[in-house]
């Protein structure tokens, strides 16, 4: 189906909606994990299919869903292979460290992957995301296998990101809470259509997500900010 969207610089995007509405399709649309039939999809005024893939390796980073291919290798070694995209002309030799710092790896860097939490984990692929020096970050379910205190750190970290480094961020999520917490910017699908676009407190209201959703909810307002609950 024909979709048009821009996507926010230097915000939080959140791709909401149910099972099989799109947003994923989306998602891998603009990841390249997907190339479209027909139409095109914009970097920087360029078909992002025209980019060679290490240079646009060097403007987009993606965090997929965990997966166990990495289980056997130290984390700093995992970390360091997103500078693959600049090769030998990798300029910044202390940005290794100053990311293991900044994300509170460096006590775990010579630790295999498979003996880390799951929290921990996330952090290290998204440092190996952070050492491809991005403008882009998208992340599919980043929390999906996260208990509730590490989805709300890591989530946390990604505002961090995105307000002290200018990062441009889009990722799914299915808690309607987290995206209205922790994104700036709404999309909402449905039977493969966005429904609405626009500020997180515009769109995650009940007039639009109930009939999307199929639940009832209202809208709490509380001094910390607002939150969705079902009934």
């Amino acid at each position: 189906r024909d979709v048009s969207y821009e996507l926010k610089d230097h915000q939080i995007t959140t791709l909401i909606g149910p099972n099989g509405s799109g947003k994923s399709t989306l998602f891998k649309l603009l990841t390249r994990s997907l190339k479209p039939n027909k139409g095109q999809i914009l970097l920087n005024g360029e078909n992002i299919w025209t980019y060679p893939p290490k240079k646009y390796a060097q403007n987009v980073a993606i965090v997929h869903q965990q997966n166990q291919i990495y289980d056997q290798i130290q984390v700093i070694d995992l970390v360091r292979m997103g500078q693959i995209p600049y090769g030998n002309n990798f300029k910044n030799s202390d940005r290794l460290t100053k990311i293991l710092d900044y994300l509170e790896l460096s006590d775990l860097k010579n630790k295999d992957l498979s003996r880390l939490s799951g929290g921990q984990r996330q952090r290290v692929w998204l440092a190996v995301a952070l050492m491809q020096d991005p403008e882009y970050l998208f992340l599919d379910e980043p929390t999906t296998y996260l208990d509730l205190h590490f989805q709300y750190s890591f989530l946390k970290l990604l505002r961090r990101l995105n307000k002290e480094q200018n990062l441009t961020i889009c990722m799914i999520l299915h808690d309607l809470n987290e995206a209205l917490e922790f994104s700036d910017q709404s999309v909402l699908f449905n039977h493969g259509e966005i429904v609405a676009e626009g500020r997180s407190e515009e769109i995650l209201i009940p007039e639009l997500i109930d009939p999307v959703f199929n639940i009832h909810s209202e809208l709490i307002e509380t001094q910390r900010g607002n939150f969705l609950r079902q009934y």
